[in-house]
């Protein structure tokens, strides 16, 4: 701005020649200095628009992000480890229920089919359990895409 204002003040003595001397030099300075500042202008306005828009977007994205990440906990399943467990509990009760056929008295304690059983009916309502929380959670995504 400082070295535009100059050259933009500056008057050109009457002894320079008008065409092909120092005169044209200034002219040259001027058009250059008008550009610069046109430019400068540009890059001034893009920073207080465009850059400005995309930061409160990337603010809004990491919130938004934030918030996925919250949410993530309640798409968290265990239907499969549940699956697997009752699966295990079933062939011990298998195993007990076998060990009792051949030879009763070597069962007892953690390897009664009673209490195997038991262990078994309780695994049993915890997958259930896991399997309508899946099926609700599914019923009401589907709905809220309706």
């Amino acid at each position: 701005m400082k070295v535009s204002n100059v050259v933009h003040n500056t008057a050109t003595p009457t002894a320079f020649m008008t065409e092909g001397g120092i005169d044209d030099a200034t002219g040259i300075l001027r058009t250059y200095h008008k550009q610069a500042q046109a430019e400068a202008q540009k890059a001034r306005d893009i920073e207080n628009e465009v850059i400005a828009q995309l930061n409160g977007l990337r603010q809004d994205l990491q919130q938004k992000t934030k918030e996925i990440n919250k949410l993530s906990g309640d798409f968290k399943n265990s239907a499969d480890k549940e699956k697997e467990s009752t699966r295990r509990m079933i062939n011990a009760l298998q195993d007990a229920l076998s060990t009792v056929e051949t030879n009763a008295a070597a069962v007892g304690g953690k390897g009664d089919p009673f209490i195997i059983r038991l262990a078994v009916d309780r695994q049993v309502g915890r997958q259930l359990e896991e399997e309508h929380y899946l099926h609700r959670v599914s019923s009401v995504r589907q709905a809220n895409r309706n």
